[in-house]
């Protein structure tokens, strides 16, 4: 079970993980269980800190204690330093939750002026209407110029670089960046 001392997770730490000491199964329900230095962490959540730029490092490991509240175990600093069949694991599962798209091509935009956005548009997932309400927090421009766009369920679509898009594209997203 998820047994644990307080005072094992530090607050403003870094913790990094040994990953020759990780050892992940897949439950049937597609979480994962870990067992790391004698100790038994039920339905793990992995995280990756740096969702955008680092696909594979850093990559937070975490576990819901008994007040349903989420504690970090450690970090981890690179799965390709992993075992192939651990990696493996941890790559799939962090495939499946962070599924996101990228936008290539946007059809229209049409505002409802009641806080929805309704995007028609091309993505790596196929023809997709995304809807985004409150389109001022849910489309982020990062620091290098990435377009992150949350829909109106939480999923996530990306645009690494709009201004590349097609010129009519771009002039449809332009007026919300």
């Amino acid at each position: 079970m998820n047994e644990y001392k307080q005072t094992d997770f530090q607050i403003d730490s870094l913790r990094i993980l040994d990953v020759n000491e990780l050892h992940f199964t897949r439950l049937d329900s597609g979480y994962l269980d870990l067992e790391y230095k004698g100790n038994r962490y039920e339905q793990v959540s992995l995280t990756r800190l740096q969702p955008f730029y680092y696909l594979d490092t850093y990559i937070s490991v975490s576990f819901k204690n008994d007040e349903d509240e989420w504690i970090e175990i450690g970090v981890i600093r690179d799965i390709n330093d992993m075992s192939k069949e651990q990696r493996d694991l941890c790559a799939e599962y962090l495939q499946f939750r962070y599924y996101v798209p990228l936008i290539t091509k946007v059809h229209s935009i049409r505002d409802n002026r009641m806080g929805y956005l309704f995007i028609d548009a091309e993505t790596t997932a196929g023809r997709k209407r995304i809807a985004v309400n409150d389109w001022w927090t849910n489309f982020r421009v990062n620091n290098s110029g990435m377009l992150t766009v949350t829909d109106s369920d939480g999923n996530k679509y990306y645009i690494p670089h709009p201004e590349e898009m097609d010129r009519k594209s771009y002039r449809k997203l332009e007026l919300f960046m």
